[in-house]
């Protein structure tokens, strides 16, 4: 029984009682593309999650070396395509339509993940059994090929809000307005270039003219201007006179300036706003920057990661490692904080290279922590100078390590 399917199915209708969605929404898909903000905010996404690489971590947060786990999910993740590309296509169509799909192949023998087939949204469809507790996927390869049944631990979905934790939606469900409110004033604009916005009175001279009349002398009217462009002259006999109406340049100004719907899309998608030109921000770039990849990209990472743990780790493996993306090389310390760490014993070489992005060296040296003689314990430090003192054959020292030479006179003093 097809019980999930993609947007743009044949049972919109089931997928509207079944979810209360309006799959409808003439944005959602491949549609989206055609707003530059909604285009620009998917790319932002989609190559932030595209750049930075998936590694392996202990559950003690140490870096674990997988070649294998490297080259699936870093260099190389399909056939044909490399990881960069086939995790921007993924991306892509998760925000998109909700949910984006591909198949891993294994290893015969080994069951380890050799390599992913990406199928588009439009291809897979998500069934149930009749009991609607157990589902699977159905894929319909195009040209025809022979439809294949997947059982969940063999297809990566990708998704990035859902209710029900079987399908995705995308956020483009919740911009119809904001959309529609940015392309009514594009086409406003666009209205004003074109013709100079020449709406007015059209007077028709002589005569008392029916309901229909006005409505064909309307028309005939309009059909005369529709070749014309701004500036042009309107050509009229002398029954006709028309009056343009003036419009406020101050109400194509708001038009023009008005960025509450970038800002909206800037907002769903978890993008910085200024970096959709909205707003001149007040902090520093960098620290933006951070913020963005701290606290809005890990929305998207965590959703990509634990999928990805689920279904290419053994049941031994998830009790051991985790998948995480790394952005030290944008977040990562500086070569000086990671120095003064170093310097003071607090991490070892290779941990401080490790922190600033760098791959660890391996040497033995590298992996020992390292102290200055300068700094030793306060109680040490005491005998140590009394010690000192006495080998120097100095002044003598009590037992609380003060002299009992006056230091003017040089006459030792008696207790008192």
């Amino acid at each position: 029984m097809a019980f999930f399917q993609p947007l743009g199915s044949t049972e919109q209708q089931i997928q509207e009682l079944l979810y209360d969605t309006p799959t409808r929404n003439s944005y959602v898909g491949i549609k989206g593309l055609k707003n530059s903000d909604v285009l620009t905010a998917t790319s932002i996404v989609a190559g932030d999650i595209a750049r930075f690489p998936i590694i392996k971590k202990d559950l003690d947060g140490n870096i674990v070396q997988d070649e294998k786990l490297n080259y699936l999910m870093n260099v190389r993740s399909t056939k044909k395509t490399t990881a960069h590309a086939w995790k921007f296509a993924m991306a892509v169509n998760t925000i998109l339509c909700g949910n984006s799909y591909s198949r891993i192949l294994r290893d015969p023998v080994t069951n380890e993940p050799l390599e992913y087939v990406f199928y588009p949204p439009s291809a897979v469809s998500i069934e149930s059994e009749n009991d609607y507790e157990t589902y699977y996927y159905m894929i319909y390869p195009p040209h025809g090929n022979k439809q294949i049944r997947c059982e969940p631990e063999d297809i990566i979905h990708w998704k990035f809000f859902s209710h029900d934790t079987i399908y995705g939606r995308s956020p483009l469900l919740s911009l119809d307005d904001e959309i529609n409110l940015q392309d009514s004033g594009i086409a406003t604009l666009l209205k004003f270039f074109r013709d100079g916005f020449s709406s007015g009175i059209l007077e028709m001279k002589g005569g008392k003219l029916s309901g229909e009349a006005r409505k064909v002398a309307r028309q005939e009217f309009e059909k005369s201007r529709e070749s014309s462009t701004g500036g042009s002259p309107i050509v009229i006999d002398s029954t006709m006179g028309y009056t343009p109406l003036e419009v406020d340049t101050n109400v194509l100004g708001l038009i023009n300036s008005n960025n509450y719907s970038t800002a909206q899309i800037a907002k769903c998608l978890r993008v910085p706003a200024h970096k959709l030109a909205v707003t001149n921000p007040n902090q520093s770039v960098k620290q933006l920057n951070d913020d963005y990849i701290l606290n809005d990209l890990p929305y998207y990472f965590n959703a990509i990661s634990s999928e990805h743990q689920m279904k290419i780790f053994s049941d031994e493996d998830r009790h051991k490692y985790t998948l995480e993306f790394d952005t030290r090389s944008v977040t990562g310390m500086n070569p000086e904080e990671a120095l003064k760490l170093y310097n003071g014993g607090v991490i070892t070489g290779d941990q401080a290279l490790m922190y600033m992005g760098k791959s660890p060296t391996g040497e033995a040296d590298m992996q020992r922590y390292k102290f200055s003689l300068n700094y030793v314990w306060s109680d040490k430090a005491e005998q140590y100078q009394m010690e000192n003192k006495q080998r120097k054959g100095g002044d003598d020292i009590d037992e609380d390590g003060n002299s009992t030479t006056d230091n003017e006179t040089g006459i030792e003093k008696v207790g008192e």
